[in-house]
């Protein structure tokens, strides 16, 4: 074989090789992505864990339908003196939460229970609900303080509307509902609230 002809097979062996292999095998320093394609309700709740850990409100904004609402427990309701939040309203206060300098760590373990498309019949058909049964999530402060919440959601989600211009094969949340839940134990020194308080807040201390 000629040289030529060698270093062109060399070449082309080895636009082959890097044709091949995917980005993170020529990176295999890159993390793959938290988040999942939101093609079902069960990807939605990962998002959301995955939104509120790394405290990303961009990504967390994507699970939220345009008609979004947050409906706050009765006593946080009488507080606010609002029963519930709008989807511009809930995106201001969680993004105070995730972007607060006074929070330094964000825990979260949600367990969804089983799909319920029986409980509303004025959302459209292709709509659902999953309630969160177990919720533990631990927001630390600098301060030395640690809030958790452990109440029941309920997250009631559609698939997109093309006529909407939304992906059809995605599934979006058009209503979360804080539930009132027995309480249960948690750790020594930490305190105990409420997601919709929790969303509440850092919102006034962000506004000043």
């Amino acid at each position: 074989m000629k040289p030529f002809q060698g270093r062109a097979l060399l070449l082309l062996l080895l636009a082959g090789f890097f044709a091949g292999c995917d980005e993170d095998s020529v990176n295999p320093g890159r993390l793959p992505s938290p988040y999942v394609s939101p093609t079902s309700p069960e990807g939605l709740i990962a998002n959301l864990q995955a939104s509120y850990r790394n405290r990303e409100i961009k990504e967390y904004a994507k699970l939220l339908a345009p008609e979004f609402t947050f409906k706050f427990q009765p006593l946080d309701a009488n507080d606010l003196g609002t029963p519930t939040w709008t989807r511009d309203q809930d995106s201001t206060g969680t993004r105070a939460l995730l972007m607060t300098n006074e929070v330094s760590d964000i825990r979260i373990d949600l367990v969804p229970g089983g799909r319920d498309s029986t409980v509303d019949t004025t959302p459209p058909v292709d709509s659902l609900r999953v309630r969160i049964v177990t919720t533990d999530l631990e927001v630390d402060q600098i301060d030395g303080i640690t809030w958790v919440v452990t109440d029941q959601q309920d997250l009631f989600s559609r698939q997109g509307k093309a006529s909407q211009g939304e992906d059809p094969t995605h599934w979006i949340i058009y209503e979360w509902r804080d539930l009132p839940t027995l309480p249960s134990s948690v750790l020594t020194g930490a305190a105990p609230t409420t997601w919709g308080k929790l969303k509440s807040k850092y919102t006034n201390k962000a506004a000043q």
